[in-house]
């Protein structure tokens, strides 16, 4: 085939048709470009297709006045055939809530699996945790005929409200269900949903407004997963639920927790904000939890742990960690009192099983000075052991003294290490080839207990580095805050498709048929 030359074009309109089918619809719409043959190839994949997302790319491209009309237009063609997905994200205003009813309608009658509605606008605010609407709109509120489709099975809403009194559900199906922003203002509209929603394995609420009591008991409750981020009304929390396996939680730490039947939790992530005066309650929660396998902290937590004169704590500890396999550590900071409080929560909460160890730095680098002890790190070095631990990676290391007394630690401790991988924080590793090769002159010479670990420094696309923790989604992350679930306050330029983009359709293209091609030969 000559490289200008297009043989995909003169293929049979049946196959052609065929590959359409198979490519994401984002994309075979813009084989529309490539020719007149092409411009309506396209609309074989929406109308076969049992998937309609409508996501970021989509949406962005377009004034919401477009983004309307095209979705109209698409759910028409799509006709009366049945749906498995649906997904959009859109940033409505007034005007253009009834569309919103009426794509929702339209989806329900297809019979509707999964449904994704983000609902976003504006910029989220960090400190205070809200958003800026640029318009002041006023809340969508989920209609009524929702909450009575039962053949859903997972639904997401982001930046939309229920209406009070929340209509008996009938989500008999519902097994997963993610709010975002949305409000759950008594304590009746969580408790029917638990009722109502009886195959429920997982519940996600992010910064939802909620109750300051929330409850998560029963035992028949099939809840297996609870995610909990910066929902900071909450000041009491109870959780029995028998075969909860995982449970993360980010924000401020509630002043009152109840865990009842927590024993099938495998594994849990603890981020606190706040102060020292939640360490009696932050000990209390890990003491529930220390059977876990799998466990991630943050700097607060750790100083929670760190806070140990009261009689009540040290009726606690040491806590025995004996099931924690992996471990993740996300620092906010890391000076020598960060490294002070590492060390201390190896000495109160002993992990003979620990294999894995992932260590989060801050990036840019911050120092925070905390208060001490009276122990020094010294004697608190000499009785922690690693009996297990295989593999340590430490992500956004700058090489600081601290980051090197940090390696130097797990290096004269862990004497079963096989591998221990730095990765460069991004400063170093693209501006700085001299602090790297310095930084592996400083380890190389570090003593190791185990004889066979290695040191492995890499970048950030190194596949070397590519092991990552179970929770690999950090909540306090700048991404999470501020671009996941929303639109920038200023929407992109619609920029559509000309001539000029089609010869990377083109390549594009060519290289999804020999993909097709070598799966049918296989």
């Amino acid at each position: 085939m000559g490289r200008g030359e297009d043989r995909i074009s003169n293929l049979p309109n049946e196959i052609l048709q065929f590959i359409i089918c198979l490519m994401p619809l984002k994309y075979a719409i813009r084989t529309s470009v490539l020719s007149k043959r092409w411009r309506h190839l396209w609309q074989f994949n929406l109308v076969s297709s049992t998937s309609l997302q409508f996501d970021e790319d989509f949406s962005c491209n377009q004034s919401p006045k477009q983004f309307v009309t095209t979705l109209d237009q698409y759910l028409h063609l799509h006709g009366d055939r049945s749906l498995d997905k649906f997904g959009i994200l859109f940033s409505p205003f007034d005007i253009f809530f009834p569309n919103l009813e009426k794509w929702i309608a339209t989806v329900l009658a297809k019979g509707v699996k999964e449904l994704k509605i983000d609902l976003s606008q504006g910029i989220l605010y960090t400190p205070g945790d809200f958003y800026i609407d640029e318009d002041d709109r006023m809340p969508f509120v989920i209609p009524n005929p929702l909450f009575n489709c039962n053949s859903l099975t997972h639904l997401s809403l982001s930046r939309c409200n229920f209406s009070d009194p929340l209509v008996s559900t009938n989500f008999v199906g519902l097994s997963s269900l993610s709010l975002d922003n949305v409000n759950l203002l008594t304590d009746a509209m969580l408790t029917s949903i638990l009722e109502y929603c009886v195959l429920l394995e997982s519940i996600s609420l992010k910064r939802c407004d909620i109750p300051e009591t929330v409850k998560f008991v029963g035992d028949k409750l099939k809840l297996q997963k609870l995610v909990i981020v910066d929902c900071d009304n909450v000041l009491e929390i109870e959780i029995s639920a028998p075969k909860l396996e995982s449970f993360l939680y980010h924000g401020w730490i509630s002043v009152w927790h109840v865990f009842g039947n927590v024993s099938k939790v495998n594994d849990a992530y603890l981020c606190s904000k706040g102060s020292e005066e939640y360490h009696l309650i932050f000990a209390g929660i890990l003491s529930d939890l220390s059977h876990v396998k799998i466990l991630t902290i943050c700097s607060m937590g750790l100083l929670h742990l760190a806070f140990h004169e009261d009689n009540y704590v040290q009726d606690i500890f040491p806590l025995q960690l004996h099931n924690l396999q992996e471990l993740q550590l996300v620092l906010d900071s890391i000076g020598e009192d960060d490294i002070y409080c590492i060390f201390y929560f190896f000495l109160l909460c002993p992990s003979p099983c620990l294999e894995k160890l992932f260590i989060q730095l801050p990036f840019p680098s911050k120092f925070l000075h905390l208060p001490r002890n009276s122990a020094t790190a010294e004697e608190i070095i000499s009785e922690i052991e690693f009996p297990s631990l295989k593999c340590i990676k430490i992500t956004n290391f700058g090489g600081s003294s601290q980051e090197l007394k940090l390696v130097k630690f797990f290096l004269e401790k862990a004497i079963m290490l096989e591998s221990i991988f730095i990765l460069m924080n991004q400063c170093d590793d693209l501006n700085n080839s001299l602090s790297r090769r310095i930084i592996e002159g400083q380890l190389s010479v570090m003593p190791k207990a185990s004889k066979d670990a290695r040191i492995v420094i890499c970048g950030q696309l190194d596949h070397d580095c590519l092991i990552n923790p179970t929770h690999a989604k950090l909540y306090y992350d700048e991404n999470y805050r501020n671009g996941t679930t929303m639109h920038e306050g200023k929407r992109r330029k619609n920029i559509p498709l000309t001539k000029s983009s089609c010869s990377s359709v083109l390549v594009k293209l060519r290289l999804f048929v020999k993909f097709v091609v070598l799966i049918f030969v296989k």
